[in-house]
């Protein structure tokens, strides 16, 4: 859930950031409309993200959790010419309202794949398209550590994972949160965190963002 008040601190940082397109504000549009809007990407995360894996040189990419796909079109935008994403959504009416708005990008350099169905079992359909070189982890908490162990398996090395709501509003250290987590939920964010911060497999750091973002480079 995102915050619904902004700090003096979340409007100067919106004031430096560009202007949203007319698509991305449609994807926001849509997200409202579903009731949704709360749980969409920021713009200044949007941007850090867009700005990581520009840094990165990703050009081959995967995005678990599409919603109505304007965290997609901030990737899309960070790859280079050549490049693909994959966008993965289970819901058939977030991913209906998405692919309307893909179909208004401009996709004769690069592509954007919508790809519907339960993330997990899509992952694995994908992996004859590997090795990738990045995923953004954002979506159904209880599967992050399945996704992080697709990751490892299919991820070239050095490849590039970004992982958003790693804090679970506060869940995770023990804060008592308004929006409710299950213990499998709070338990497996845990050891998604852990396994991140394992030194052995990955180079990574935890940025402290409203929701929380955990950056890491496989080995």
């Amino acid at each position: 859930m995102r915050e619904t008040m902004l700090s003096n601190k979340d409007v100067y940082m919106a004031s430096l950031l560009k202007e949203e397109t007319e698509l991305k504000l449609q994807s926001r549009k849509c997200a409202d409309e579903l009731g949704l809007g709360r749980i969409s990407i920021s713009a200044a995360e949007a941007q850090l993200i867009k700005t990581l894996i520009r840094a990165h040189g990703a050009k081959k990419f995967v995005e678990i959790g599409t919603l109505t796909g304007l965290s997609a079109q901030y990737l899309f935008e960070a790859l280079p010419e050549g490049g693909e994403l994959w966008t993965l959504e289970k819901d058939p009416k977030h991913g209906e309202m998405a692919a309307q708005i893909f179909t208004q990008i401009d996709q004769s350099k690069k592509k954007i794949h919508l790809v519907m169905g339960d993330a997990r079992e899509e992952l694995e359909k994908i992996s004859v398209l590997g090795p990738f070189d990045g995923v953004f982890i954002d979506g159904n908490k209880a599967a992050y550590f399945d996704y992080l162990t697709w990751a490892e398996k299919n991820l070239r090395s050095g490849g590039l994972i970004l992982a958003d709501n790693v804090f679970l509003s506060g869940a995770v250290w023990g804060e008592t949160t308004q929006q409710r987590f299950s213990e499998k939920q709070i338990r497996i964010m845990q050891e998604f965190n852990r396994r991140l911060a394992d030194p052995q497999l990955f180079e990574g750091a935890m940025v402290p963002t409203f929701e929380g973002l955990y950056v890491a480079i496989k080995k």
